[in-house]
Protein backbone atom coordinates (compact mmCIF):
# COMPACT_ATOMS: atom_id res chain seq x y z
CA UNK A 1 0.00 0.00 0.00
CA UNK A 2 1.13 3.76 0.98
CA UNK A 3 3.43 3.26 4.14
CA UNK A 4 4.70 6.99 2.97
CA UNK A 5 2.64 9.18 1.63
CA UNK A 6 5.43 11.53 0.08
CA UNK A 7 8.98 11.96 0.67
CA UNK A 8 11.02 15.41 0.37
CA UNK A 9 14.34 14.99 0.88
CA UNK A 10 15.04 13.55 4.43
CA UNK A 11 11.80 13.67 5.46
CA UNK A 12 9.29 11.52 5.07
CA UNK A 13 5.62 11.52 6.05
CA UNK A 14 4.30 8.51 6.75
CA UNK A 15 0.76 7.12 6.55
CA UNK A 16 0.37 5.37 10.34
CA UNK A 17 1.26 8.21 11.72
CA UNK A 18 -0.37 11.07 9.84
CA UNK A 19 -3.82 9.48 10.04
CA UNK A 20 -3.53 8.92 14.05
CA UNK A 21 -2.73 12.12 14.43
CA UNK A 22 -5.65 13.01 13.02
CA UNK A 23 -7.93 10.10 14.80
CA UNK A 24 -6.28 12.22 18.08
CA UNK A 25 -7.35 15.41 17.01
CA UNK A 26 -10.83 14.25 15.60
CA UNK A 27 -11.19 12.56 18.70
CA UNK A 28 -10.51 15.18 20.94
CA UNK A 29 -12.71 17.88 19.10
CA UNK A 30 -15.50 15.43 19.15
CA UNK A 31 -14.95 15.08 22.81
CA UNK A 32 -15.09 18.45 23.39
CA UNK A 33 -18.25 18.95 22.05
CA UNK A 34 -19.91 16.05 23.42
CA UNK A 35 -18.71 17.40 27.10
CA UNK A 36 -19.71 20.96 25.85
CA UNK A 37 -22.97 19.81 25.19
CA UNK A 38 -23.80 17.16 28.35
CA UNK A 39 -21.67 20.40 31.14
CA UNK A 40 -18.77 18.39 31.69
CA UNK A 41 -15.67 19.91 33.47
CA UNK A 42 -12.99 19.61 30.21
CA UNK A 43 -10.64 21.57 32.75
CA UNK A 44 -10.19 17.67 34.48
CA UNK A 45 -8.62 16.28 31.22
CA UNK A 46 -6.95 19.36 30.61
CA UNK A 47 -5.26 19.75 33.28
CA UNK A 48 -3.76 16.46 33.31
CA UNK A 49 -3.32 16.15 29.45
CA UNK A 50 0.37 15.73 29.46
CA UNK A 51 0.61 13.04 32.41
CA UNK A 52 -2.48 11.04 30.09
CA UNK A 53 -0.46 11.24 26.87
CA UNK A 54 2.72 10.44 28.27
CA UNK A 55 0.58 7.30 30.67
CA UNK A 56 -0.74 6.47 27.27
CA UNK A 57 2.34 6.45 25.08
CA UNK A 58 4.06 4.42 27.68
CA UNK A 59 1.55 1.82 28.38
CA UNK A 60 0.87 1.36 24.65
CA UNK A 61 4.74 0.39 23.97
CA UNK A 62 5.12 -1.01 27.05
CA UNK A 63 2.69 -4.10 26.44
CA UNK A 64 3.76 -4.39 22.58
CA UNK A 65 7.29 -4.57 23.88
CA UNK A 66 6.17 -7.35 25.83
CA UNK A 67 3.79 -9.28 23.72
CA UNK A 68 7.32 -9.16 21.47
CA UNK A 69 9.72 -9.68 24.03
CA UNK A 70 10.81 -12.33 22.01
CA UNK A 71 12.10 -9.49 18.81
CA UNK A 72 13.05 -6.82 21.44
CA UNK A 73 14.81 -8.90 23.75
CA UNK A 74 16.37 -12.09 22.68
CA UNK A 75 18.43 -12.15 25.16
CA UNK A 76 18.97 -9.72 28.13
CA UNK A 77 20.99 -6.96 27.18
CA UNK A 78 21.14 -3.52 28.32
CA UNK A 79 21.43 -2.44 24.84
CA UNK A 80 18.06 -3.93 23.75
CA UNK A 81 16.59 -2.45 26.53
CA UNK A 82 17.05 0.12 25.21
CA UNK A 83 14.79 -0.32 21.96
CA UNK A 84 11.49 0.46 24.44
CA UNK A 85 12.09 4.08 23.64
CA UNK A 86 12.54 3.61 19.74
CA UNK A 87 8.55 4.62 19.26
CA UNK A 88 8.95 5.48 15.95
CA UNK A 89 9.37 1.60 14.41
CA UNK A 90 5.45 2.25 15.13
CA UNK A 91 5.25 -0.71 17.70
CA UNK A 92 2.24 0.32 20.03
CA UNK A 93 -0.35 -1.45 21.59
CA UNK A 94 -4.24 -0.44 21.07
CA UNK A 95 -5.10 -2.08 24.42
CA UNK A 96 -2.00 -1.34 26.03
CA UNK A 97 -2.82 2.44 24.98
CA UNK A 98 -6.54 1.89 26.40
CA UNK A 99 -5.45 0.50 29.44
CA UNK A 100 -3.30 3.34 30.08
CA UNK A 101 -5.82 6.21 29.37
CA UNK A 102 -8.71 4.50 31.62
CA UNK A 103 -6.00 4.44 34.35
CA UNK A 104 -5.54 7.77 34.50
CA UNK A 105 -8.78 8.37 33.80
CA UNK A 106 -9.96 6.26 36.83
CA UNK A 107 -7.08 8.18 39.43
CA UNK A 108 -8.64 11.72 38.30
CA UNK A 109 -12.16 10.83 38.76
CA UNK A 110 -11.29 9.21 41.67
CA UNK A 111 -9.46 12.12 43.21
CA UNK A 112 -11.97 14.55 41.94
CA UNK A 113 -15.35 12.81 42.72
CA UNK A 114 -16.82 12.01 39.55
CA UNK A 115 -18.70 9.09 38.30
CA UNK A 116 -15.78 7.54 35.61
CA UNK A 117 -18.77 5.80 33.80
CA UNK A 118 -20.46 9.22 32.88
CA UNK A 119 -16.69 10.23 31.12
CA UNK A 120 -16.98 6.95 29.22
CA UNK A 121 -20.14 6.89 28.14
CA UNK A 122 -19.24 10.32 26.66
CA UNK A 123 -15.89 9.47 25.27
CA UNK A 124 -17.84 5.94 23.18
CA UNK A 125 -18.25 8.19 19.80
CA UNK A 126 -14.80 9.42 20.02
CA UNK A 127 -13.21 6.97 20.82
CA UNK A 128 -14.88 5.12 18.10
CA UNK A 129 -14.06 8.02 15.89
CA UNK A 130 -10.51 7.45 16.19
CA UNK A 131 -10.50 4.10 16.17
CA UNK A 132 -11.68 4.42 12.24
CA UNK A 133 -9.37 7.09 11.03
CA UNK A 134 -6.81 5.42 13.16
CA UNK A 135 -7.56 1.99 10.86
CA UNK A 136 -7.38 3.53 7.45
CA UNK A 137 -3.57 4.67 8.39
CA UNK A 138 -2.90 0.73 9.69
CA UNK A 139 -4.47 0.07 6.13
CA UNK A 140 -2.39 2.17 4.27
CA UNK A 141 1.05 1.08 5.97
CA UNK A 142 0.30 -2.83 6.26
CA UNK A 143 -0.33 -2.96 10.28
CA UNK A 144 -2.37 -5.54 11.40
CA UNK A 145 -3.46 -7.60 8.17
CA UNK A 146 -4.92 -10.43 7.74
CA UNK A 147 -4.74 -13.80 6.98
CA UNK A 148 -4.50 -15.30 3.00
CA UNK A 149 -8.10 -15.26 1.34
CA UNK A 150 -9.62 -15.98 -1.91
CA UNK A 151 -11.86 -13.53 -1.50
CA UNK A 152 -12.43 -10.71 -4.48
CA UNK A 153 -12.13 -7.67 -1.75
CA UNK A 154 -8.12 -9.39 -0.71
CA UNK A 155 -5.75 -6.80 -0.43
CA UNK A 156 -1.89 -7.86 -1.58
CA UNK A 157 1.01 -5.79 0.17
CA UNK A 158 4.77 -5.48 -1.07
CA UNK A 159 5.76 -4.62 2.02
CA UNK A 160 8.54 -5.99 4.29
CA UNK A 161 6.15 -5.86 7.11
CA UNK A 162 3.41 -7.96 5.73
CA UNK A 163 5.24 -11.55 5.82
CA UNK A 164 2.49 -12.61 2.84
CA UNK A 165 2.77 -12.17 -0.63
CA UNK A 166 -1.08 -13.33 -1.60
CA UNK A 167 -3.99 -11.13 -1.15
CA UNK A 168 -5.10 -11.03 2.81
CA UNK A 169 -8.29 -10.16 4.34
CA UNK A 170 -8.32 -6.44 4.62
CA UNK A 171 -9.02 -6.67 8.65
CA UNK A 172 -8.68 -2.37 9.24
CA UNK A 173 -11.80 -2.67 6.92
CA UNK A 174 -13.30 -4.56 8.54
CA UNK A 175 -12.82 -3.05 12.11
CA UNK A 176 -13.60 0.45 9.95
CA UNK A 177 -16.83 -0.92 8.95
CA UNK A 178 -17.90 -2.50 12.33
CA UNK A 179 -17.22 0.52 14.55
CA UNK A 180 -19.13 2.43 11.84
CA UNK A 181 -22.16 0.47 12.66
CA UNK A 182 -22.15 0.48 16.44
CA UNK A 183 -21.73 4.16 16.46
CA UNK A 184 -24.78 4.52 14.00
CA UNK A 185 -26.70 1.99 16.15
CA UNK A 186 -26.24 4.57 19.21
CA UNK A 187 -26.94 7.53 17.54
CA UNK A 188 -30.30 5.56 16.15
CA UNK A 189 -31.13 4.75 19.94
CA UNK A 190 -29.19 8.03 21.34
CA UNK A 191 -32.80 8.59 23.20
CA UNK A 192 -33.56 5.25 24.45
CA UNK A 193 -34.54 5.83 27.82
CA UNK A 194 -31.80 2.43 28.76
CA UNK A 195 -29.05 5.13 27.49
CA UNK A 196 -30.01 7.91 29.83
CA UNK A 197 -28.64 5.53 32.89
CA UNK A 198 -24.57 6.16 33.51
CA UNK A 199 -22.26 3.50 32.10
CA UNK A 200 -25.23 1.60 30.12
CA UNK A 201 -23.88 2.72 26.66
CA UNK A 202 -20.16 2.28 27.95
CA UNK A 203 -21.57 -1.45 28.51
CA UNK A 204 -23.36 -1.65 25.23
CA UNK A 205 -20.34 -0.34 23.37
CA UNK A 206 -17.36 -2.65 24.86
CA UNK A 207 -20.21 -5.53 24.93
CA UNK A 208 -20.66 -5.49 21.28
CA UNK A 209 -17.14 -4.11 20.05
CA UNK A 210 -15.36 -7.21 21.94
CA UNK A 211 -17.54 -9.64 20.50
CA UNK A 212 -17.55 -9.08 16.99
CA UNK A 213 -13.50 -8.29 17.62
CA UNK A 214 -13.09 -11.41 19.18
CA UNK A 215 -13.53 -12.74 16.17
CA UNK A 216 -12.18 -10.88 13.74
CA UNK A 217 -8.74 -11.47 15.16
CA UNK A 218 -8.62 -14.76 13.81
CA UNK A 219 -8.23 -13.67 10.77
CA UNK A 220 -5.60 -11.12 11.68
CA UNK A 221 -2.13 -12.51 9.84
CA UNK A 222 0.56 -10.80 11.95
CA UNK A 223 2.82 -12.29 14.63
CA UNK A 224 1.60 -11.94 18.34
CA UNK A 225 1.55 -13.65 21.55
CA UNK A 226 -0.73 -16.38 22.17
CA UNK A 227 -2.24 -18.63 24.57
CA UNK A 228 -2.79 -21.73 24.32
CA UNK A 229 -2.63 -21.05 20.07
CA UNK A 230 -5.07 -18.33 20.62
CA UNK A 231 -4.17 -14.33 20.46
CA UNK A 232 -3.64 -12.68 23.51
CA UNK A 233 -6.36 -9.96 21.76
CA UNK A 234 -8.76 -12.08 21.34
CA UNK A 235 -8.50 -13.68 25.18
CA UNK A 236 -8.99 -9.86 26.45
CA UNK A 237 -12.15 -9.35 24.13
CA UNK A 238 -13.22 -12.90 25.58
CA UNK A 239 -12.88 -11.86 29.03
CA UNK A 240 -13.91 -8.34 28.63
CA UNK A 241 -17.41 -9.39 26.55
CA UNK A 242 -18.11 -11.93 29.93
CA UNK A 243 -17.76 -9.33 32.20
CA UNK A 244 -19.55 -6.45 30.74
CA UNK A 245 -22.38 -8.65 29.59
CA UNK A 246 -22.55 -10.09 32.71
CA UNK A 247 -23.13 -6.52 34.05
CA UNK A 248 -25.13 -5.52 30.93
CA UNK A 249 -27.23 -8.39 31.84
CA UNK A 250 -28.05 -7.61 35.52
CA UNK A 251 -28.88 -4.26 34.37
CA UNK A 252 -31.20 -5.07 31.87
CA UNK A 253 -33.18 -7.65 34.28
CA UNK A 254 -32.55 -4.67 36.93
CA UNK A 255 -34.59 -2.73 34.91
CA UNK A 256 -37.30 -5.07 34.17
CA UNK A 257 -37.73 -5.75 37.48
CA UNK A 258 -38.27 -1.90 38.07
CA UNK A 259 -40.64 -1.29 35.56
CA UNK A 260 -42.94 -4.50 36.73
CA UNK A 261 -42.59 -3.18 40.01
CA UNK A 262 -44.09 0.72 38.75
CA UNK A 263 -46.75 -1.13 36.66
CA UNK A 264 -47.84 -2.85 39.35
CA UNK A 265 -48.02 0.26 41.47
CA UNK A 266 -49.91 1.71 38.99
CA UNK A 267 -52.33 -0.62 38.63
CA UNK A 268 -52.88 -0.90 41.81
CA UNK A 269 -53.39 2.53 42.59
Amino acid sequence: MYPILFQIGPFSLYSLWLFVTIAFIAGSLSFAKTAKRHRLDLSMIFNHSISILLVTLFMARLVFFLINRQIYLPVFRFVYLLQFFYIWDKGLSFWGGLLGFLIMLAIICFKRGENIMKWLDRMITPIGIGIIIANIGQFLDGQAYGTPTDLPWGVAYESINVKYTVPVHPVQIYSIIYTTGILHIFKRFRKHEFFTQDGNKTLVAVTTYSFIRMFIESLRGDDTFEIFGIRLASVICAIMFVISGWILLKRFRQNDQNSHNTNTENGHN
